[in-house]
């Protein structure tokens, strides 16, 4: 199956790096990843970073020019992962409808996990908002792409009735979007597996091929 992915770099995991094979530029990563964790973005400096991973400044910026370049390089690992698990879902033999209603939990208890990503820049959403929507373009056209895999899929099986798959894809990635932002927000028992199948299930109402 062809997934369509635009400018997407995949990474190993670095949680699954093993301490002694890690190369510097995967120390600092790693080490950035638990100091954004732990103050959070606005509080942490290329100075905190440094001296966690027991590095000099110089040898910091040899690699990245900023913190929000280092900032951008701990969440693309992130992300990367959430992809491989992703696309490993979609390689699935089992129906595109079903494929799609597990995907798009699956999607969202993976970036409910994602914790860095939210808490990180929690406190000072409304100041990083041009920054997180720079840092979501690429993985939204990413799972734009993965989401029309399995439509194309369904389309191809007789599941789906759809003229334009691409076009669908991005209202069901646009329409998703919003259930991230009361994660982003912190809102106290805010359950997105309550609301997803509904959703599910209202655009299914519009793609599924009725049977005659």
């Amino acid at each position: 199956m062809h997934v369509y992915l635009h400018n997407t770099s995949l990474f190993v995991h670095l949680r699954n790096i093993n301490p002694g094979s890690m190369q510097t530029r995967d120390i600092i990563l790693e080490t950035a990843r638990k100091v954004f964790e732990r103050f959070g973005y606005s509080k942490t400096s290329m100075n905190d970073i440094a001296r966690a991973a027991r590095k000099g400044r110089r040898t910091l910026y040899m690699y990245f020019a900023s913190k929000e370049e280092v900032f951008r390089a701990v969440i693309e690992t992130e992300v990367s992962s959430l992809a491989l698990e992703l696309q490993e879902l979609i390689s699935r033999d089992i129906p595109a409808d079903e494929k799609l209603r597990l995907y798009m939990h699956k999607r969202m208890n993976a970036v409910k996990e994602l914790t860095l990503y939210y808490d990180a820049i929690r406190q000072d959403f409304q100041n990083n908002l041009g920054m997180i929507e720079s840092l979501r373009k690429n993985y939204d056209e990413m799972e734009v792409g993965m989401i029309r895999a399995i439509l194309d899929e369904g389309v191809g099986a007789g599941i789906f009735d759809i003229a334009d798959t691409l076009m669908v894809a991005r209202s069901i990635v646009l329409a998703t979007k919003g259930f991230e932002l009361p994660i982003y927000m912190g809102q106290a028992g805010y359950d997105h597996d309550v609301l997803i199948d509904p959703l599910i299930e209202l655009f299914y109402r519009g793609i599924v091929r009725v049977k005659k």
